[in-house]
């Protein structure tokens, strides 16, 4: 295939290309992505890149479609719709993610790099030099000036030659650079801080009903679950009492979100962010089990507006009864109360849970951030987010840096004023043993 077996050229301006990457080098290059910390624990993004690199060997690159990857790679059945499945989306992001900081740590030596293009899900193949060249075209290609051209490669050259110099220097600032994770932050976090981990919050979709002839949305917290509507008596009462007013109603329609769900994972990705690390926000009806069990995942907000959650196989001490408004406590022990309840006077007070456990995959975990109430949630992030919240939390839960790692659910009481969260208080915790997946 000439893309990969070509020699050197020339572009439209006459300047010399470089020779294409030999597909042995190419292979070499896949086979050490493939085993570095950042792919060796994600199944689907080997698959992914495995395949699209084996069939752009074979030339068949022009025939890397969405579809066809939806149902070669992702298993989807034959005749599914990627307007309404983006797993094919989803997954090009995460591996063009994934490869980005592969090339940023454990790759930033490599000759060869490997490159998903924005557009495309067909792989490119660049020596290094040429892939960091790229921005620095114009020199080649410019001959009006020939002298200061000359003096600017000299520079470079003796500027790469400095830096072959001091590499050791320059992977001592690499580390510097890093931001600085307290031991507190890190003892709490755990595998979500882990090299090459991939973290994800799911948050609530809310279920919207539509009036197509009045052109009109409303929601109802009667009407949470958006599977199989015609059957839910909360749906029909609706359309009976609604029907003649405005027409049949369809749905489930998932256009907004909450703002305080939204401030909740704005405040999250920012946290991530500040300490080096990425979190991918996914909306509840969006999540695609293939997509996020082998990482570490967080689920925010009320719980009937999170399905996924259902799923999930762990036994909580503080669950929900329907409708949100009740936190039933399933395990009382003294002093604590048999149920939680939030049914008239969530404006001023409101109850959260944040809960720990194992994820789904060994090394992974699961975080519950839920709440009655949008400033619940608000407070849930803050708790865990917060420096002096977080010294709190692991203080009274017993987490040490290099410690057994601690399970647990602990209950909050919000006091509120305006939408706003303004006191957090502590009520209790349970420790958790032998939950989840990976026991």
């Amino acid at each position: 295939m000439a893309l990969l077996r070509g020699k050197a050229g020339r572009d439209q301006d006459g300047a010399r290309t470089p020779p294409a990457v030999p597909a042995e080098a190419v292979q070499t290059e896949l086979d050490k992505i493939l085993a570095s910390a950042n792919f060796v624990n994600s199944e689907r993004l080997n698959r992914f890149l495995r395949f699209v690199t084996e069939q752009t060997f074979q030339g068949n690159s022009d025939k890397l479609k969405e579809y066809r990857l939806g149902v070669e790679v992702f298993d989807r059945p034959e005749g599914y719709d990627p307007r309404t499945d983006p797993i094919v989306r989803v997954e090009a992001r995460r591996l063009r993610s994934k490869l980005e900081s592969y090339y940023e740590n454990e790759g930033r030596e490599d000759r060869v790099v490997i490159d998903i293009p924005k557009g495309s899900y067909a792989p490119a193949f660049q020596h290094r030099a040429a892939a960091e060249g790229g921005r620095r075209g114009w020199i080649a290609r410019s001959r009006r000036t020939i002298a200061l051209a000359a003096g600017l490669l000299a520079a470079m050259i003796a500027f790469v030659f400095v830096l072959a110099d001091n590499r050791r220097l320059r992977g001592a600032l690499d580390q510097a650079g890093q931001p600085a994770i307290d031991s507190e932050t890190a003892a709490f976090w755990g595998d979500f801080l882990a090299p090459g981990a991939e973290n994800f919050v799911v948050f609530g979709s809310p279920v919207f009903l539509v009036s197509q002839r009045e052109r009109t949305y409303f929601r109802t917290p009667a009407v949470s679950d958006p599977t199989n509507l015609d059957a839910s008596p909360a749906f029909q009462s609706l359309q009976k009492h609604f029907g003649p007013l405005l027409g049949p109603l369809s749905g489930p329609r998932f256009d907004y979100a909450l703002m305080g769900d939204a401030i909740a994972v704005q405040r999250l990705t920012a946290f991530f962010g500040s300490i080096g690390r990425r979190l991918t926000a996914i909306p509840a009806h969006l999540v695609n089990w293939d997509t996020i069990r082998d990482g570490n995942i967080i689920f925010l907000g009320a719980p009937r507006m999170n399905p996924p959650l259902r799923a999930l196989p762990i036994q909580r001490d503080f669950d929900w009864e329907e409708g949100d408004e009740v936190i039933r406590n399933r395990s009382p022990q003294s002093g604590e109360q048999s149920a939680y309840t939030t049914r008239d006077h969530r404006e001023a007070m409101t109850y959260a849970v944040i809960g720990s456990y194992p994820g789904l995959r060994p090394n992974r975990e699961v975080l519950l951030l839920l709440a009655h109430s949008e400033p619940g949630v608000r407070a849930a992030v803050d708790r865990v987010t917060r420096p002096d919240q977080i010294r709190s939390m692991t203080s009274r839960l017993g987490i040490v840096p290099g410690g057994e790692r601690k399970r647990y659910e602990m209950l909050l009481r919000v006091m509120v004023d305006k939408g706003v969260p303004v006191k957090i208080e502590y009520l209790t915790h349970h420790l958790v043993s032998g939950t989840g997946a990976n026991r």
